[in-house]
């Protein structure tokens, strides 16, 4: 029978070891939840560029340096997490203001994330060192993945400000019992002398207190807030809606009429946006910059506010999609069949639906596609033509449908996947190409929006992929004048590649009055297209090409580096953003 010694130990030690296993849960959790609250200002790669040095940086230098008094250490952790939402965001946007977002979220990092993590490894040190030491590398090498899968599942991580505060509060919660002791109080009446005693143990719970009753205090974003429109005092911004999702902040703004005695009269203006993180998924002019052909009611969105083109000329350039003589013949027969994966502001999916073609969506994001029809006029597509997952995922299910149902296969698939500088390397591999092909007509036509340098490994890698799968392929770009050849492959462009499994050779029609919808823009687009192509034999560049060569293009699920090589174009992509459009607009979220 075990000694009442031995019980003692024995709780000291599971008391030890669930402390150190709660403080490694909560680093963990602390570390998602402020990558998701830095990713608006830095884009993803930026901000994971550097995250994992600091993080174990910061544990190894607490594990060798002289330990802190208990007594300092949750105070402390407290205190930072508790107001993490207000450093996080505030250093952000200053250290993004120097341009150089890989510098700018390093800062961050050092200045916010690192020392909650320097401070919850020497408190976890300080309860066991051996049995901390060995728990934060099982947790740096699998149990952090695992815990950070399980907040995704459960959309903690679309709920950064709740984890901050519920952590800061759990940190406040230990701080005062620890104060108290391991007695409990007594059931006698107190005096006063033992009344200020204990409200002095009690004091540390009145910050997380103060947040619970002020919610206002949780963020300083407007995500946080839920008061909208919010309107910007130093700039013509309107803020229709933000909100926390699938993909990161998701936001519908207005850049309105300049106000000269404010900012610059040239900036751009009249615009209504959709953004996703640190980049525009799309966009519409308002205002006086909603003329049509042939004097035709503009499109509306639900409040009834008159909406013109698309802000980027490459949603419209799919279009041309429906051009391709093998595939539709442009004329919109009533089985016609097109996939949206990426919905945007639904540029192309609206178009799809006024001509008259059955168009299914693919959205990852409910929020994107919840703006998609509040503010950007998006027409109901129909029951069951929405699906709001990963497409990787739908696509599957979808093949493996098709075997046993009578399901319809698809005349178009667009896949604009493009966000935040970069694409979801697992929507670009063969295997998933294949899977999507099955699901496609035999003369199908996928049209494929890439974002980046002509030439780059990025692109060399996504047209080799879909030339194995499809075998034909054309590519355009969305720029008003033909590119110099001096700037042919330094110049950051949208490309649209249209590749089909089909026999034919890919041909377009000449474009006609119904195919522009009364768009100017879509006239524009849809009759230059010769203008705009693309040579895919150029991609090769002047490398020596060889079998080789290509196998080292392809991008397979085992063998896929697309993440890697985008990553000078996603750096690139942010300062462009940041060129479009002023600091402020970014940092209003």
């Amino acid at each position: 029978m075990p000694t009442a010694e031995t019980k003692a130990t024995t709780w000291t030690n599971a008391k030890a070891s669930l402390s150190i296993f709660a403080i490694s849960v909560g680093i963990s959790l602390f570390t998602a939840a402020y990558e998701k609250a830095v990713d608006p200002l830095f884009g993803s790669v930026a901000t994971a560029e550097y995250i994992n040095y600091v993080v174990h940086g910061s544990t190894v230098l607490a594990i060798i340096l002289p330990k802190l008094s208990r007594s300092l250490l949750l105070p402390s952790i407290a205190i930072l997490v508790q107001v993490a939402p207000h450093t996080t965001y505030w250093v952000s946007v200053f250290a993004a203001r120097n341009g150089d977002p890989v510098l700018g979220s390093l800062v961050t990092h050092a200045t916010v994330l690192a020392p909650v993590i320097y401070l919850a490894v020497s408190l976890a040190t300080s309860i066991d060192s051996t049995l901390a030491t060995i728990a934060l590398a099982a947790n740096a090498l699998q149990l952090r993945p695992l815990i950070l899968l399980v907040a995704r599942h459960l959309s903690l991580d679309t709920h950064k400000d709740v984890v901050f505060l519920m952590l800061g509060s759990l940190a406040s919660l230990v701080w005062t019992l620890e104060k108290l002791g391991a007695s409990r109080l007594s059931t006698r009446a107190a005096s006063a002398s033992n009344t200020i005693a204990i409200t002095r143990k009690f004091w540390a719970m009145s910050i997380p207190l103060i947040y619970f009753l002020f919610p206002a205090l949780w963020s300083p974003t407007l995500s946080g807030s839920g008061i909208f429109p919010y309107r910007s005092q130093d700039f013509p911004l309107r803020i229709l809606s933000s909100k926390d999702s699938v993909t990161g902040v998701v936001v519908v703004g207005e850049l309105l009429p300049p106000n000269a005695e404010v900012v610059d009269p040239t900036t751009t203006h009249y615009i209504r946006y959709l953004r996703a993180s640190h980049s525009l998924l799309g966009g519409v002019w308002i205002g006086p910059h909603v003329p049509s052909l042939h004097g035709a009611p503009s499109r509306t969105d639900q409040a009834g506010t008159p909406l013109g083109d698309s802000i980027y000329s490459t949603f419209v350039l799919q279009d041309a999609a429906r051009l391709i003589m093998n595939n539709l013949q442009g004329d919109g027969g009533e089985g016609e069949n097109a996939l949206i994966i990426g919905l945007g502001v639904g540029i192309s999916a609206d178009a799809f639906i006024r001509h008259r073609i059955n168009t299914t969506i693919v959205e990852i994001d409910p929020a994107v596609y919840d703006a998609a029809r509040k503010y950007f006029g998006l027409v109901y597509p129909g029951d069951d033509r929405v699906f709001l997952e990963d497409a990787r995922n739908w696509v599957y299910k979808r093949r493996a449908a098709m075997q046993s149902e009578n399901l319809s296969t698809f005349d178009i698939v667009i896949h604009d996947c493009f966000s935040g500088g970069g694409v979801p390397q697992h929507l670009f591999s063969v295997e998933f190409w294949n899977d999507l092909k099955s699901i496609m007509k035999p003369n199908g036509v996928v049209a494929v929006n890439f974002a980046g340098r002509f030439g780059s490994q990025s692109t060399r890698a996504v047209v080799t992929t879909l030339l194995r799968v499809f075998g034909q392929c054309r590519a355009f770009h969305d720029l008003p004048n033909p590119i110099p050849e001096d700037q042919f492959y330094s110049t950051f462009l949208n490309m649209v590649f249209f590749c089909s499994p089909s026999s034919y050779p890919l041909t377009f029609r000449p474009a006609v009055d119904a195919d522009y919808l009364h768009s100017y823009l879509r006239r524009d687009i849809l009759s230059s297209l010769d203008k705009r192509e693309l040579s895919v034999s150029q991609l090769k560049g002047t490398d020596v090409w060889s079998r080789d060569t290509e196998e080292r293009f392809v991008l397979t699920d085992i063998n896929n580096t697309l993440n890697a090589w985008q990553r000078e174009e996603a750096l690139e992509h942010w300062k462009l953003m940041r060129k479009i459009l002023p600091d402020i607009v970014w940092e209003t979220y």
